[in-house]
């Protein structure tokens, strides 16, 4: 089981995932990811 350092896709703040749980855009909470999606209707 490797961990990997990414970036949350709305803030910017450090995430420590499993490499194989990592996805395209991931969020540290479900604030940032509702702010996104406010921000950014259209993408998915």
């Amino acid at each position: 089981m490797e961990i990997i350092e990414i970036k949350c896709e709305n803030c910017e703040k450090k995430i420590y995932v499993r490499k194989d749980c990592a996805k395209e855009k991931m969020f540290c909470t479900l604030r940032c990811m509702d702010s996104f999606r406010e921000l950014h209707p259209y993408v998915k």
